[in-house]
């Protein structure tokens, strides 16, 4: 083709080299089928081929026959049952021989003078029962740069052949209509009825008025075959074959069929181009659905810290109501013991420590270590229900969307999208079997206790909550401390009322530092936990979380790709159709 291309030619060929490259990048990047790969390296290997006119059409509507005709010999096999198995390209060579291309496509070669610059592409019939032969029909037909659709006068526009041509068409071809068994027609209106609903149905389903040729093969046959018999020449003329040949050996001139060489490539790029951004479309669709799934799952993350810190400080003020109680206790115990009455007591600090012990201390060590246990227990059940909740929120979405696949095309996205879910789904599933409630709550514990043991300075050991409590209380609410003043002190009956007081105000001041500690200690756990356990489920589902935003990237990018390829390639048919 390369030797008849003027500047102008030599610009637009080399141009949709390029954009063919370019669209064969954005395909690798979505996983494209090898197929479409294939199809377009062959579109660029063909814009330096001959020109292909490709014969397509139901088996036994003369497709055989008419290309017999055409070369002027039998040089096809004919018959009324599937006679071509294969994709047959014909073309010019010095002498007939037949070699094998690849499975099921062959080379045909004759010494025929205008094969030199006509490719001819037998098909196998696109209605036969052998499924194979029409799957080859339509792998070939985007290598085609003209198709030449044989319909049979008796049944044009069969169910079958609509489909095919629907196939044809998206692919951007130009398709000349040929109408053969003219013969089997009884009159001039007869023929004129089929060809004008033909007419009319190829321009609903292809949006054109396609070119029509309304032959007889047969005739043609008789009298080419036989041109010496009685009024061949009248049954060639009948059989309308020469303005067909015509139209083929003539009409399509150089410049025509460099025309239509050109826009090949391009009907091929745009059939693509038009499919990937579907697929691009759907594929940013459905990771919207992903995101909007991540973005709930933090939602719930984010409802849930909320919940359980509102609800962490209602625990909080449960402990706060122990202490207040043993502080209302304190006051009593002090305002029932400084008193000059009790002035032996008041002497004897063994006694009095342990009457403070027995009746203001009491069991507040205990209740508190219950709970901090009732805590720790609520803790680790709330973080239980939430990774249930966003487990079962997973298996949902993977369940949901686990038979989305997009159309026959995407395997790898697919399958990696699917493959995330499932892992992900399973991980978190796993991670919930393994989440052992009493373990979880001993080791939180355990976290407390050294915290609260820090607070108070003491060798946690085998020492429990209430324990350690205990040690802190009775450390810190010393009643020797609150009430040593020296027996001379004690002596002045005007002290008594002022020691009482300052008493008050300092158990009250112990307690206050003691509730404000506490705090301090069990928010840190808290905190820490709800931490460990929000980073828990975000770390389960980050390989998700990056897949989605990644693929999100990489799609946009194509997207834009796409959509330049797009342009450019109507900007090079505009300059094709002005050529």
């Amino acid at each position: 083709m390369k030797r008849i291309l003027n500047q102008t030619a030599e610009a637009i060929r080399q141009r949709e080299g390029e954009l063919l490259t370019r669209l064969e990048v954005a395909a690798a990047r979505l996983d494209a089928p090898d197929e479409d790969l294939k199809i377009m390296a062959q579109a660029r290997q063909q814009l330096d081929g001959l020109f292909l006119l490709t014969v397509v059409g139901e088996f036994n509507s003369g497709k055989s026959a008419f290309i017999n005709t055409l070369l002027g010999g039998p040089y096809l096999e004919e018959g009324v049952t599937p006679t071509t198995s294969q994709v047959a390209i014909i073309a010019w060579g010095p002498e007939r021989r037949t070699s094998q291309l690849e499975p099921f496509l062959q080379r045909m070669e004759f010494p025929i003078d205008w094969l030199r610059d006509i490719h001819i592409v037998d098909t196998p019939g696109v209605n036969v029962v052998i499924q194979q032969h029409e799957e080859l029909t339509q792998a070939f037909i985007p290598r085609a740069d003209l198709v030449l659709f044989i319909a049979s006068a008796d049944r044009p526009f069969s169910k079958s052949e609509k489909e095919f041509l629907t196939f044809v068409r998206d692919w951007g071809k130009k398709i000349v209509f040929v109408i053969n068994k003219l013969d089997i027609l009884p009159d001039e209106q007869a023929v004129e009825t089929v060809v004008s609903y033909v007419r009319e149905q190829a321009r609903r389903l292809l949006g054109v008025s396609p070119e029509i040729f309304p032959i007889s093969v047969r005739w043609a046959q008789e009298a080419r075959f036989s041109p010496q018999r009685p009024g061949a020449p009248q049954l060639l003329a009948a059989s309308r074959f020469a303005p067909l040949e015509t139209f083929i050996l003539q009409k399509l001139d150089e410049q025509e069929r460099l025309r239509l060489k050109l826009e090949n490539p391009l009907g091929i790029a745009q059939r693509l181009v038009s499919r990937y951004l579907t697929w691009v479309e759907e594929r940013l669709q459905l990771l919207q659905d992903d995101m909007t799934t991540i973005e709930h799952i933090e939602e719930q993350l984010a409802a849930y810290q909320e919940d359980i810190r509102h609800d962490f400080g209602f625990r909080l003020h449960r402990i706060d109501n122990i202490l207040l109680e043993m502080r209302t206790r304190g006051d009593a115990f002090f305002e029932e013991t400084i008193r000059l009455g009790r002035f032996l007591d008041l002497m004897n600090a063994s006694r009095l420590k342990l009457a403070f012990e027995e009746q203001v201390i009491d069991e507040t060590p205990h209740r508190i270590e219950q709970e901090v246990h009732a805590l720790v227990d609520w803790m680790v059940d709330r973080n239980y229900r939430q990774w249930q909740a966003i487990t079962g929120y997973l298996n949902r979405r993977a369940q949901e969307h686990g038979d989305r696949i997009i159309g026959q095309v995407g395997g790898e996205f697919d399958l990696n999208r699917q493959v995330l879910l499932q892992s992900v789904g399973r991980a978190a599933r796993t991670a919930l079997a393994s989440y052992d409630k009493s373990a979880e709550a001993r080791k939180l514990t355990q976290s407390v206790q050294t915290s609260l043991a820090a607070m108070g300075m003491v060798q946690v050991g085998a020492l429990g909550v209430g324990a350690i409590l205990l040690h802190i209380f009775t450390r810190a609410l010393d009643p020797l401390g609150v009430l040593a003043a020296g027996g001379m002190a004690l002596a002045g009956l005007f002290i008594l009322p002022a020691r009482r007081r300052a008493a008050k105000r300092d158990l009250d001041a112990k307690i206050d530092e003691l509730r404000e500690e506490m705090h301090a200690a069990l928010s840190l756990q808290f905190e820490k936990e709800l931490a460990r356990s929000v980073q828990q489920i975000r770390e389960a589902i980050a390989p998700y979380t990056r897949f989605v935003r990644t693929e999100q990237e990489k799609l946009a990018q194509v997207e834009m790709d796409l959509r330049q390829i797009e342009t450019e390639l109507l900007a090079l048919k505009e300059a094709i159709n002005a050529f």
